[in-house]
Parts: C-alpha cells; structure tokens; sequence
C-alpha cells in the first residue's frame, strides 16, 4: 500500500496533489479546513478518491474555531449526497455527539502513533535535588497550563527539590500570550523554580527535549488523544493526566482541578522505576485498536463503515 503525506494550505494543493497521483484511492484531510464549496469541486473533479474529513478536537476546544463546528455540519449533510465522502473523528465521544444532535454519521478512526520509534531509558525512582517537569503542547486555556505548573510547584516544595518547568512556546494563538504570560508572573521571583520556555521543535528535537523530563503533566479539561504524552510514555516518562486522555493508564489519571490529586499522583509516579511501562502497554493496547480499524477502512468500499 502506498501512502503519502503532503502539506496543503489550500484546496489547489490538494488538487495538485491528487494530480499527481492518479492511482490514490484515498485523501485523508486532517482537520476540516477545505470549505463544503471546494470540496465538492473536489468530489467531483476526483470521483474515484474516497475523501475523509477527520477531526481531532472535543467539541471543547472546537469553541474557539466555530468555523470549524459549521463546517463539518456542512459536511455531515453533504457525506449524504457524494459517496466518495466521510466525515471522520478519532474520538468516540466526538461520533456520538454528531450523530445525536445532527443526525449525521461519522466514522472513528482513531490516531495512529508509531510503536517502533520507541527509545526507552532506563527507569529508576527520583532521587535529585533538581526535578524536571514538563507541560507540554499548545498554549490554548483548556491545555491547563497554570494548574499543571502550580502542581508541579508543590510537588517540588513538598520533595525538597529545585524545579524547571518546561513548556512549548509557539505564536499567540487561541490566548496563548495569555496563559504564557500567566506562567511566567508564577515563576517570578523564585529562587529554587525557574520557567524553561522550548520554542516550537520538530518531532525528533521533541522527542529528545521530552526525554530530559523526570515527569510530565497533562491534566487537559478536554482532549482526543494528546500526542505530546504518547511522546513522553516512547522515551519512558510517566505523565500525571486527566481523565480526558482515556487511553492512558487509570493510575496516571487525576482530577484535573484538584492540585492535591496531581501532586499525589505525580509523587507516586516519581517513586515507581517502572511507572513509564504501564503507559507503553496501554498506549500499545489502543494502537492495536487504532490500526484495525484503519486497516478495515482502507481495505474495503468506505462507503460500508459510515455508519459503523
């Protein structure tokens, strides 16, 4: 099976692309971005692609792009008319919501995450005066920055330990000046905490920068699946989360507005050498999952999962 990946900033390059490659029998488009008028001039310049809309946000973070929301009910109506189109989610709950309130079917298609890139270092229970925590990803408010780092501060104070908090900086985007900003008033001033601020990296440079951490939060009031602690449990550092990143393990999960939940969770995590080993064997149980049903979709008429 060939795939490829290429990027598209309008609906010509996807045109382009397709051109191309006139053997594709499939376009993935990440996101609903292409508006429902040149996607039909999609649908119908390539009749025999099966295009699929896949979105990747909780109707929660969605409330900052309503673009987005009247897009893919657009598309949900207009799957019923083009055959060669679906409408796709890689959550669950996202899917139930669609075919409750609009009556429109979608199809699950969860992310995948690559299983052989995984470069573990030896675990062993924390035991330094410096700790390393990371909260890492988009700077958007209901990422839970500033709850991640007020945890991360007791945590360390409670330890006896001299704390970086690192974080992702990137644009201003979705109130992203703001919570940075927030970050930064937190950290000021303090003499054994300091604020370690990571520009925007590729994938490799993250995977690196991750694997500096002793700990990682992810304490998200809504998420689909969060790639930044698939990333972490590749490079054997445990993340304390929020029950929004179902697939990681029950024990990693804490109330995401409720410090002394994190900081317990996240002491623990520091004392077990194996902590890191649960959230591999739960991230492989899930892409287990994830590659069957793509692997059902790619493999027959699209047209017979819509509604599956």
């Amino acid at each position: 099976m060939e795939v490829d990946a290429t990027p598209a900033a309008e609906p010509i390059d996807v045109q382009k692309a397709l051109a191309a490659h006139p053997t594709l029998t499939h376009c993935v488009l990440e996101a609903p971005w292409v508006s429902r008028a040149p996607m039909i001039d999609l649908l119908r310049a390539f009749p025999k692609v099966h295009f699929l809309v896949r979105s990747h946000s909780q109707i929660g973070f969605l409330q900052v792009e309503p673009s987005a929301i009247q897009l893919l009910r657009e598309l949900l109506v207009l799957q019923e008319n083009f055959l060669n189109l679906t409408v796709a989610t890689n959550s669950i709950s996202l899917k139930r919501f669609f075919e409750t309130a609009y009556g429109g079917h979608s199809l699950y298609l969860p992310n995948l995450y690559d299983l052989e890139r995984v470069h573990r270092r030896r675990g062993g229970e924390h035991r330094h005066r410096l700790l390393r925590i990371g909260s890492f990803g988009a700077l958007r408010l209901l990422k839970n920055h500033t709850t991640a780092a007020a945890a991360a501060l007791m945590l360390a104070h409670r330890r006896g330990c001299d704390l970086e908090f690192s974080v992702s900086v990137e644009n201003d985007t979705m109130g992203g000046s703001a919570v940075l900003d927030a970050l930064r008033k937190m950290f000021e001033g303090l003499e054994w905490a300091r604020l370690v601020e990571h520009p925007w990296q590729d994938w490799a440079t993250f995977r690196r920068t991750v694997s500096g951490m002793d700990l990682c939060l992810q304490v998200s009031m809504t998420e689909t699946f969060n790639v930044t602690t698939a990333d972490a449990v590749a490079e054997g550092v445990p993340s304390v989360v929020s029950p929004a990143i179902d697939w990681a393990p029950d024990s990693w999960k804490a109330d995401p507005d409720n410090l002394d939940d994190i900081v317990r969770i996240a002491g623990a995590l520091l004392s077990c050498p194996d902590s890191a080993e649960d959230g591999l064997v739960a991230l492989g149980t899930f892409m287990e999952d994830a590659v069957g049903r793509w692997v059902d979709y790619l493999g027959g008429p699209p047209s017979r999962h819509v509604a599956a």
